[in-house]
């Protein structure tokens, strides 16, 4: 068998995820790499994600430990027809816990076949200047691991006759999952407090960027220092979009967590993958 067509389905508020798949894909050096994003709600619509080709590839970030609750309904929806599929998780350097194989359930869920998966580093999404967490990543190295993967699956793929012969593979995880708490935490919190971006009038330029980039509209196109609370998923993609540097998290309880988080998180990890 030959991978020559490869889709690339993602959800990546900040991008970095969507970075770790188009490398493994190139590093399946397919003739066709169709990229396809599910980040924003207005891209989940519609009967855009047929797939109808060799290889899918499908990729989230890891929030609390677990696929993003925003993207899992829209996953449930896909239809695999028994396509191959290679799955990938970016995490923050902390840990992606139960991600990965919640992805994989769900991909089985929906008649995709799992035949390789991998935990990626990505900066963290609460990463600044001042307070880096996994700062960079991907870098080199790990943009040459992720092309690696890929060359990998397509040379295990070689020697198969048929997808019979492939294998299962096992990821990970804990079975059930483990409860993000800390994600239960915030909405409690929200109870009483905004807890979301805040901008910066002054240094606002009204571009409406991060209107634009947010992945649950959360922003209010017309005055885009109103964020619904209860919409806004604490990705900060607002934020690492500003071109200006108006967004910001202001919160002292939330600085002093990711500060504790940036102490906890120096060790470099490694991708590891699975097949």
């Amino acid at each position: 068998m030959d991978i020559k067509s490869v889709s690339c389905l993602s959800f990546s508020p900040t991008g970095t995820t969507r970075s770790i798949i188009e490398n493994i894909a190139q590093g399946m050096r397919a003739e066709q790499i169709k990229m396809m994003d599910c980040t924003n709600r207005s891209q989940r619509k519609g009967d855009s994600f047929i797939f109808n080709t060799d290889m899918v590839i499908l990729a989230t970030p890891v929030y609390y430990g677990r696929v993003p609750e925003e993207v899992v309904p829209f996953l449930k929806t896909l239809n695999g027809q028994n396509t191959p599929v290679v799955l990938a998780v970016g995490y923050g350097n902390r840990e992606y816990e139960d991600a990965l194989i919640e992805l994989h359930d769900i991909s089985v869920a929906q008649g995709f076949i799992p035949v390789a998966g991998g935990a990626f580093i990505a900066e963290h999404s609460y990463s600044i200047a001042s307070r880096p967490i996994a700062h960079g990543r991907p870098d080199f190295d790990d943009i040459k691991k992720a092309q690696t993967f890929g060359s990998k699956i397509k040379e295990k793929f070689k020697t198969l006759d048929s997808i019979e012969n492939i294998g299962k593979i096992s990821v990970p995880g804990n079975i059930p999952y483990i409860e993000p708490k800390n994600l239960h935490m915030i909405k409690q919190v929200r109870n009483t407090l905004s807890f979301t971006p805040e901008t910066d009038a002054d240094k606002c330029t009204q571009c409406n960027l991060c209107a634009e980039v947010c992945p649950t509209k959360a922003i209010d196109p017309e005055d885009v220092s109103k964020i619904d609370k209860w919409q806004c998923m604490i990705c900060l993609a607002c934020i690492k979009n500003c071109p200006s540097e108006a967004k910001q998290m202001t919160d002292p309880h939330f600085n002093g967590a990711i500060q504790q988080l940036q102490i906890s998180c120096q060790e470099r990890k490694e991708p590891e993958i699975y097949f």
